[in-house]
């Protein structure tokens, strides 16, 4: 009989095998099968069961209506033939047609129409995508459909036993058994400069959000114990670090060092009431952190759910000169039964900037600390008393450590906490303790000695509110920088009446309880919503602190305090209501590219009418040589990490600079020197343009606020470059000369912007702080001076002129007394070609002595475009003597 086809095979490669003469290879035993991962509900006391059933929503438009829609809410400003803002279209097809993505840009920033209310934003964001939708059809003619989700990325769904289960440490906990790693990602973040268009295209199994299969990979849940308040956002924290690599406890220092490409994920989720009345979590976006060797060099950006939760696309809504991401604004769904909405504000990269380089560690890292990572049960280290911390929760520290996450310590109960803290000094009492703990994770990122709070206005470099800082025994002698007002004031004569007046005594206070005025900026910033918790903890930690007429006993003391914790409850539960809908104001501090002056009237105005003067005075050699011209102005302000070199005695001794017995009141090594060009941007300009000269300070958000001007970034504006690389200050040479960018510098800081500023702002944001200048802070002298920036030269130079500055004069009013030191160097800067005669000092020849003020002021204009063209716009920022490290 014939053997089988498959017989004959075998018999064939037998006899073959017999020919060759080689020995039976052995047979590899089967690779063993990876072991599971065991994975077991997450015991948490923070549950978000995650929203799965969703539709895309889909609308019909037409074109018409889609116009008659844009002139209700921008005509009025931009339809031709007004012109708000430089900005206009005309009302047909081809119009809108020309500038619809613009609209809608504006409009998904929410930017557009400016300081709108909640609803406005609502209809604006509508009209955003309306204009999108319209413009990606092709900008039909007729009717077309607006979608809310035009992701078209690869989906990816949450499987139902995992939405159920969600918590803040994912849907279970992973045993460490059976655990992995993903190299082939980790080489894949090593590589990129950008992130990738879908969260899918990350690490693997992002999407999926189940910690049994993320923990194959070597990613894993935590939750840190002072959590950042975010609108009432719940959310889901991821951490990766690369293969072979862990996060490691610096016992020295007392922080994590946290490897390159390690990976921080954190996903927002909304509360949404379906049709039945059930509430499940929507992801509305998640932030991806990548980090690398330097902190400013970290990758990081968010992704954007689509309404089904299937897919999420990388925000990629550009900033006025087209960088990559700004503010935007969505809207969901909060009610399915009643189709009720809300906004969502996702900040822009210049927020996460501002926020984040303040981290702890200095690598762009909020949360991941070991401060935080250290879970506390339920009324420790400060945390709310009436929320339980479940077992899962606590053992955290002890879970990382065990999938090789962290290294350096043993357990939990090595690192740190929040009450012991600052060393010997102790918090007061719990209310103490309660607002430092809110402060770790919603204030410290800020204002801390790097942080952007302090970094741009040093002048409150005091106000550290993270662990270990100021808070725990706080002074409450404790002024603001300009003198006016104490951050905490116990001496009020009716505490309750007190927290329900329009300006609270207490500074810190007015900073949380009520929303940005001319004086003070809503706080925290860059925050959606309003936590009216913290405007409690803030007034009963007031409450519970020593005032002077509490009277004499212990008993009497306490009960007190207790009164006026009580009233604080009481003021605080009937005055602040966490608001029905979000309202958020946009930021974008960019230029347009290519580079337009902000006045682009500046031909006309330049050297005509009022400010004819801008071009009758020179600016010679003689103003850049004195622009960077150092003087002594004071003495370092020695801290731990500086050292001085020896130095002789100056050739040239000034009074200031020696004691009665003609000593030097510090070394002479620790003298500092300024240049009249740092001194006049950093004690005026920077106080809104910042002091990098990026438009980004406090001063800067709080014009936004309040009346939508934008503060100009003027070293990628002004001082930036063209695509040809020649600087955009040449453009203003073919009309006004050389150095003709000083003459419009100085005339957009004595009016020439449009941009008004009341007396109260420039009292409370052109402050000297650490800067060796004086002017006066009487809003009469600021009326006489003309309320503007230069005009803060003008006052300086005015108390020059008398011989009062740096003096604590009371007429002209000077407030700097220790600016004494600044006088030779500021004498230099207005009397520059400039002589100041008897007849000037005196005042008695009314006209010399403005045409002099007005020409000290000009001086003092074109030192800050030598120091803004030479050495801000080359990234040197010039040091302040509370700066000695940076020296």
């Amino acid at each position: 009989m014939r053997p089988r086809l498959g017989q004959g095979r075998a018999l064939c490669m037998v006899l073959a095998w017999l020919a060759s003469g080689c020995e039976p290879k052995k047979q590899e035993p089967p690779a063993p099968e990876p072991e599971a991962v065991v994975c077991v509900p997450a015991r948490s006391n923070e549950r978000l069961p995650v929203r799965l059933a969703a539709t895309r929503e889909t609308s019909q438009e037409t074109f018409d209506n889609l116009l008659v829609r844009v002139e209700a809410q921008c005509g009025s400003c931009h339809q031709a033939p007004a012109a708000t803002g430089g900005f206009q279209y005309t009302s047909s097809h081809a119009g809108l047609k020309e500038v619809g993505a613009r609209m809608a840009w504006q409009a998904s920033q929410g930017a557009m129409p400016p300081l709108a209310s909640a609803e406005q934003l609502k209809q604006a964001v509508a009209l955003g995508r309306a204009l999108s939708s319209w413009i990606e059809q092709g900008t039909p003619e007729g009717g077309f459909t607006v979608t809310e989700d035009p992701s078209l990325g690869e989906t990816t769904e949450v499987t139902p036993a995992v939405a159920e289960a969600m918590t803040d440490l994912g849907n279970c906990i992973p045993s460490e058994k059976g655990l992995g790693s993903d190299p082939d990602k980790d080489a894949y973040f090593a590589s990129l400069t950008e992130l990738p268009r879908y969260l899918s295209e990350t690490d693997t199994d992002i999407m999926t959000l189940d910690a049994e299969k993320l923990a194959r990979h070597g990613t894993f849940a935590f939750a840190p114990t002072y959590q950042l308040f975010s609108d009432h956002a719940k959310k889901l924290r991821l951490v990766h670090v690369p293969a072979g690599q862990a996060i490691e406890y610096d016992r020295a220092s007392g922080r994590f060092v946290i490897p390159p490409n390690t990976r921080f994920y954190k996903t927002f989720f909304k509360a949404v009431k379906d049709a039945q009345g059930n509430v499940g979590y929507r992801r509305i976006e998640t932030r991806l952190i990548v980090t690398r060797a330097r902190w400013q060099d970290a990758v990081f950006g968010t992704y954007i759910w689509n309404e089904a939760g299937t897919v999420a696309e990388l925000h990629d809504l550009r900033y006025r000169d087209g960088a990559r991401f700004s503010d935007r604004v969505l809207v969901y769904r909060t009610d399915e039964a009643t189709g009720a909405t809300r906004n969502y504000a996702i900040p822009g990269r210049h927020r996460c900037i501002d926020c984040h380089t303040g981290s702890e560690g200095q690598n762009f890292v909020l949360g991941f600390t070991p401060l935080q990572v250290n879970r506390r049960a339920r009324g420790e280290g400060g945390l709310d008393a009436n929320v339980d911390i479940l077992e899962d929760e606590l053992s955290q520290v002890d879970r990382l450590i065990r999938y090789g996450v962290l290294k350096g310590i043993g357990s939990s109960a090595e690192l740190p906490r929040l009450e012991t803290s600052a060393g010997e000094r102790k918090p007061r009492n719990k209310e103490e303790l309660e607002l430092q703990a809110y402060m770790v994770g919603n204030c410290a990122q800020c204002h801390n000695p790097k942080g952007f709070a302090v970094v741009s206005n040093p002048a409150i470099s005091s106000l550290d509110f993270s662990a270990g800082g100021i808070l725990f025994q706080f002074d409450t002698r404790l002024k603001e920088s300009n003198g006016l007002k104490y951050y905490v004031n116990t001496q009020v004569s009716d505490f309750e009446l007190d927290l329900k007046s329009r300006s609270p005594a207490s500074t810190l206070y007015q900073r949380v309880a009520q929303d940005t005025t001319a004086e003070y900026i809503h706080m925290p910033a860059n925050v959606p919503g309003t936590d009216c918790r913290l405007t409690l903890l803030v007034a009963r930690w007031i409450g519970s602190l020593d005032w002077p007429a509490d009277g004499s006993t212990p008993e009497q003391k306490e009960a007190a305090r207790r009164e006026r914790i009580r009233k604080a409850e009481a003021v605080v539960g009937a005055t602040c209501q966490n608001p029905p809908d979000v309202r958020w104001i946009s930021e974008d501090f960019t230029d347009k590219v290519p580079y337009e002056p902000r006045n682009t009237a500046w031909k006309t105005n330049i050297g005509s009418g009022p400010f004819e003067y801008l071009t009758r005075y020179p600016i010679t050699s003689q103003h850049a040589e004195l622009a960077h011209q150092r003087f002594p102005t004071n003495f370092w302000r020695p801290k731990p990490g500086c050292s001085f070199e020896p130095r002789s005695r100056p050739a040239t001794v000034e009074r200031w600079m020696v004691d009665d017995l003609g000593d030097p009141i510090q070394p002479w090594g620790e003298l500092y020197e300024s240049t009249p060009g740092a001194t006049v941007f950093q004690g005026i300009c920077s106080n809104c343009h910042g002091r990098a000269g990026d438009g980004q300070s406090g001063a800067a958000k709080t014009l936004v606020a309040l009346n939508g001007a934008r503060v100009a970034n003027l070293v990628s504006g002004l001082f930036g470059r063209s695509s040809t690389g020649e600087g955009h200050y040449k453009m203003f040479e073919p009309e006004l000369g050389e150095h003709g960018a000083a003459r419009y510098l100085a005339w957009m800081a004595s009016g020439g912007t449009p941009v008004k500023f009341s007396e109260a702002f420039m009292q409370a944001w052109v402050k000297y702080g650490e800067v060796d200048i004086d002017f006066s802070s009487e809003p009469k002298d600021w009326e006489r001076w003309g309320a503007n920036m230069l005009g803060a030269a003008r006052g300086a130079c005015d108390l020059i002129r008398v011989g009062k500055f740096g003096t604590g004069s009371a007429e002209p009013n000077g407030g700097n007394i220790l600016a004494i030191g600044g006088t030779t160097m500021w004498t230099r800067i207005c009397t520059l070609d400039n002589p100041l005669t008897d007849a000037i000092r005196e005042g008695t020849d009314t006209a010399a002595t403005a045409e002099w003020l007005q020409r000290a002021q000009f001086n003092a204009g074109v030192m800050a475009y030598f120091y803004l063209r030479d050495e801000l716009s080359q990234g040197r920022i010039y040091p302040l003597r509370s700066e000695c490290d940076r020296r």
